[in-house]
């Protein structure tokens, strides 16, 4: 791609030629879509239904990930795709630019500027998660309402308001895939190609992420497996198990799979057409979502939407009538 808005890229002696291993780049792809997910749904919820495609530049020294000037590439790649009704409604929007009256340019600059300034704001106050400023400063700089957040040294970062309150709504762990693969010899850095730069909201600086700075970002955890890896988003299945409980206030059924319980959700209607196959083994059948409620994916622990569900306990007919 000749024209690209931003770059998600890493360097040092350990991409010297360019390459990460193919299931290193698989999570790190699958860490920016949350990322950029999540962005997308602070503007508008139904954009987080939207498939995205992304771009990746291999070259001597870096292997980096390529975000499009323009969201409307990334809409033109879902239609390629064969997005399903579920996203229409989304994609219809995004290609309206209906986000509080905003270009999809603006958008997606957003999103870079999102990321640059929950980077800068960590490193800064040392903290992934704070939700309350009271030592703050504002200030008005140049139109933009700016707000100094102070260290532990007493030292004030001016952050734009608007990216301070999206930081205190990021979710602690979504940079984790992106950090994870920092290392000794390969840096994390986030900013605009040189022809989008220069916007007086930009942190006006690379965000950089170095490995001394990693442990503020990813903490290594001895449960971070994901439960039954094989189902994937969006994947067709049909799952033998047990029906243990049911939820008519959440519209929920717990089902009881290799002997972990996996939350159901009818893909349309109520639970209450299920009472004849409550507590029985049966066969469910619908699709895999780990799409959470801030855009991002439950990875760890899959939700099944059904369309039906077969009684196997039923009385089969006797051979002889």
């Amino acid at each position: 791609m000749s024209e690209y808005l931003a770059y998600i890229k890493y360097e040092g002696k350990l991409v010297k030629d360019g390459y990460l291993d193919a299931r290193k780049s698989a999570e790190i792809l699958i860490g920016i879509d949350e990322i950029i997910r999540f962005y997308l749904f602070q503007e508008n919820k139904d954009s987080a239904k939207l498939d995205i495609d992304i771009p990746i530049r291999v070259q001597k020294g870096s292997w980096m990930a390529i975000l499009p000037p323009d969201l409307t590439l990334w809409i033109v790649t879902a239609i390629g795709a064969g997005i399903t009704a579920y996203g229409a409604t989304a994609l219809n929007t995004i290609a309206k630019n209906d986000f509080k009256d905003v270009t999809s340019k603006d958008i997606a600059k957003k999103i870079v500027k999102g990321i640059k300034w929950t980077i800068e704001i960590i490193k800064h106050i040392k903290k992934k998660k704070v939700k309350q400023f009271p030592d703050s400063k504002i200030e008005l700089r140049e139109g933009i309402q700016m707000v100094g957040i102070p260290n532990e040294k007493g030292e004030l970062l001016f952050v734009p308001i608007e990216y301070l309150e999206l930081y205190t709504k990021v979710p602690e762990k979504l940079l984790d895939k992106l950090t994870k693969q920092i290392e000794e010899e390969r840096e994390l850095e986030i900013d605009f190609n040189e022809q989008f730069k220069g916007d007086l909201d930009d942190t006006g600086e690379p965000a950089k992420i170095s490995y001394g700075q990693k442990q503020l970002f990813y903490e290594e955890k001895e449960d971070d497996e994901i439960l039954f890896p094989e189902l994937k988003h969006g994947m067709y299945v049909e799952l033998e198990g047990h029906l243990t409980r049911g939820n008519e206030k959440t519209n929920t059924l717990g089902f009881e799979y290799q002997n972990h319980i996996l939350t159901c959700i009818p893909y349309e209607g109520s639970i209450r057409s299920e009472k004849q196959t409550l507590f029985s083994n049966c066969t469910i059948k619908g699709y895999v979502d780990r799409l959470s409620k801030d855009g991002t994916f439950k990875e760890k622990r899959p939700i099944i939407r059904y369309m039906e569900i077969e009684n196997n306990d039923e009385e089969k007919p006797s051979l002889f009538g």
